[in-house]
């Protein structure tokens, strides 16, 4: 006799999509978790639009696209200054609904530049 489940309205292809996000990055210029980006992304990601806030709650990045990826800078380029700010991603997938609504994750993100302490 096999296992069930509770019917579900998703079909997924082989794990169920879920992003993995990370909560500090240093855009440094070395290389090495230089932007914020997914650590784990599942295959049928269609789109990705990401807000992200300041602590004042100032709106100060906003991009989308095919993937996540945020360098630490404003909209308009600056480099935004070491420390903690607030995401909001919106994720479509490739799913058979196509009215399905698109996740929501919200969080945060420690940007970290050179000469700042993580303490």
């Amino acid at each position: 006799r096999g296992l069930e489940s509770a019917p579900s309205n998703k079909v997924c292809v082989d794990a169920c999509p879920q992003l993995v996000l990370p909560n500090v990055f240093t855009p440094n210029g070395d290389g090495k978790n230089d932007v914020f980006t997914a650590l784990r992304c599942p295959r049928f990601v269609e789109s990705v639009e990401l807000e992200v806030f300041n602590r004042w709650g100032v709106r100060v990045y906003r991009g989308s696209g095919p993937e996540l990826r945020w360098d630490g800078r404003s909209s308009s380029g600056e480099e935004l200054p070491s420390g903690l700010y607030y995401y909001q991603v919106r994720v479509r997938y490739a799913v058979v609904d196509r009215n399905a609504p698109p996740e929501v994750l919200k969080g945060w993100v420690q940007l970290i530049r050179d000469g700042v302490s993580m303490r």
